[in-house]
């Protein structure tokens, strides 16, 4: 039995059949229904255009027709201009001022009333109105806006004019004589008498078909779109794409090569016909077959990438476990795992961010702890800096005491017992730069004191810094290292710079002292060996132990030229209010 294996399918290969079963399946039956749903909503949606657009069309067409149609307004319902055109003359004096004072302006005035360009014929009953007409038998609209005045006896013989049965309300669109000939079409009303309210003839306004429907932009109906007016016997009356009008016949039948969708005009005797081409659709139905075949062949690589993704699935989790071992080994103590479910790799996940945090909050015990006994030792070195300047103070006030100097007595003392406050400042390690400055200002008129005029000191201190704060006692220790060890000559100048650069705050203290080499600049920071210059280190420990290693001292100096010491401190604010002198400590100083 243990020489034959059985037989079996892997993991990662039922995985596959299953998903290909249980979504592609689905996918295909979706796909089937979209592409079937999305040709009937693309015909649904260019139905739809055509509707809003036709509409658009009509609009469109009716306000043209109703601006011709205000030109007969005009004519019929002026009663006065009805009364000259029913009355008989018999003076021809008379009969040639009525018409060039109100005949003919009137007609001119109605004929410049459209935006589009017309001819308006006058056909009248009576006689007694001279004629005026153009002989020309070309297109009458090429003397646009002009008008004539006819005889209804030119006309009353023809067929087109005994076939209009005109009456009171009659309003008649029709081609008549020439109108065919120049795709133009005449609306034709009667003229009527208002007092006896018979007809005294009939108005003809011809306009071009252009004017009326040629100002419809068809391309908006969609690519391959025709337009067509036909009339109440299905004759072409116009045709937007200038072909040959035959060519409507079969797109006006139940031709499955054409979509087809017709609208009545309003106030006119022909119907709106838009055709679109079969194939419009059909282009967009492949779009959506071929889109169709493209998600179901994208699904089928997708899903044998998914077999591959979860037989790996497994391994990376246990590559997320041993990558965040290794970052915590190295160092990264705040590696997490981060990991979400309910089984045996979220139990492991979870024991190991237990285990990462419970070290974390180990390692910062024993680095507060570290850091508190740094604080206590930087507390002894400090304590250990003032009892060398306090002898020497005391045995200068012992010589004054026995010399008889009781102004230059007090005024020491009273220095001293400011320094000493500034000092001990109730035991706070932070103080704003003003009282910072005090401090060394006390110490150095201590100094001068002792010193008389040999020591020069120039402060130059942006008053814009003073309210910020700075660890206490920083400035002091190099002003006593420029007179302990500097000072080589008769007189001793220090100044003392203090200013804000970006975000931090800069001290200066310069010396014309003796200076020093670059291997004693390079030994007095030296951690590794025996070191040197014990107060500027204590200095910058200090400043780097609350601040930060990008902050503390520098130096510059150079032999015979003096020292240059430079003391960068954040901007730091603090509210020091509570730290405020007593009124006791005011009057004790």
């Amino acid at each position: 039995m243990n020489g034959q294996r059985s037989r079996f399918i892997p993991l990662s290969y039922k995985l596959l059949l299953s998903y290909l079963l249980l979504v592609l399946t689905p996918v295909i039956v979706i796909g089937y229904y979209s592409y079937d749903s999305s040709v009937e909503a693309i015909k649904e949606r260019v139905k739809n255009n055509l509707q809003v657009g036709m509409e658009q069309m009509n609009t469109n067409i009716d306000y043209r027709i109703a601006d011709i149609m205000r030109v007969s307004d005009q004519i019929f319902d002026d009663q006065a201009l009805s009364r000259y055109l029913s009355r008989s003359y018999s003076d021809d004096l008379d009969k040639y001022l009525i018409t060039t004072q109100y005949i003919v302006p009137k007609v001119d005035s109605a004929v410049k009333l459209p935006l589009s360009p017309i001819y308006l014929s006058l056909y009248l009953n009576q006689a007694t109105i001279s004629e005026m007409y153009y002989t020309s038998d070309d297109d009458i609209l090429v003397k646009a806006r002009n008008y004539s005045i006819f005889h209804i006896n030119r006309v009353e013989n023809t067929s087109w004019y005994r076939s209009l049965h005109l009456e009171f309300n009659s309003k008649i669109w029709l081609q008549v004589e020439s109108d065919v000939k120049y795709d133009h079409i005449s609306f034709i009303r009667p003229l009527i008498d208002y007092e006896s309210l018979k007809s005294i003839g009939f108005m003809k306004v011809t306009v071009s078909l252009k004017d009326i429907f040629g100002t419809v932009d068809f391309n908006k109906l969609g690519e391959g779109a025709k337009m067509f007016v036909v009339d109440e016997h299905q004759n072409p009356l116009y045709n937007s794409t200038q072909s040959d009008k035959a060519d409507i016949t079969p797109m006006l039948k139940d031709d499955k090569r054409f979509f087809t969708m017709t609208k009545q005009i309003s106030n006119f005797p022909a119907r709106l016909v838009v055709v679109i081409p079969s194939s419009a659709f059909n282009g967009n139905s492949q779009k959506v077959r071929n889109l169709t075949v493209l998600v179901c062949l994208i699904s089928l690589f997708v899903l044998s990438g998914i077999s591959v993704f979860i037989s790996r699935l497994f391994s990376k989790r246990m590559m997320k476990l041993v990558s965040s071992l290794n970052a915590f080994q190295e160092g990264e103590f705040n590696k997490r795992i981060r990991y979400s479910g309910n089984d045996e790799f979220s139990l492991i996940a979870n024991a190991f961010n237990d285990m990462a945090s419970t070290m974390e909050n180990l390692i910062e015990e024993v680095y507060i702890t570290k850091l508190q006994k740094k604080e206590a030792e930087l507390q002894t070195l400090q304590s250990q800096i003032n009892p060398h300047f306090l002898y020497n103070t005391f045995s200068s006030i012992s010589r004054m005491a026995k010399l008889g100097e009781t102004e230059k007595l007090h005024e020491m003392i009273r220095e001293l017992a400011r320094f000493c406050r500034l000092t001990l400042n109730k035991g706070e390690m932070i103080i704003s730069i003003d009282k910072e400055l005090q401090q060394v200002q006390a110490y150095i008129v201590i100094q001068r004191i002792k010193y008389a005029e040999r020591i020069t000191v120039k402060y130059e201190v942006d008053p814009a810094i003073m309210e910020y704060a700075t660890v206490k006692f920083i400035l002091q220790p190099f002003v006593e290292n420029a007179l302990e060890h500097g000072w080589f000559d008769e007189l001793i100048t220090i100044r003392i710079r203090g200013y804000q650069e970006g975000e931090t705050v800069v001290f200066e203290v310069a010396d014309n002292g003796l200076g020093m080499s670059q291997e004693t600049l390079q030994q007095i920071f030296n951690t590794n060996g025996t070191s040197i210059g014990y107060g500027i280190g204590n200095v910058n420990e200090r400043i780097q132990l609350h601040f930060g290693k990008q902050y503390g001292v520098t130096l510059q100096s150079n032999i015979g030229e003096g020292t240059t010491v430079r003391i960068t401190l954040p901007i730091h604010q603090v509210d020091f209010s509570r730290h405020a002198e007593t009124k006791k400590d005011q009057e004790f100083l």
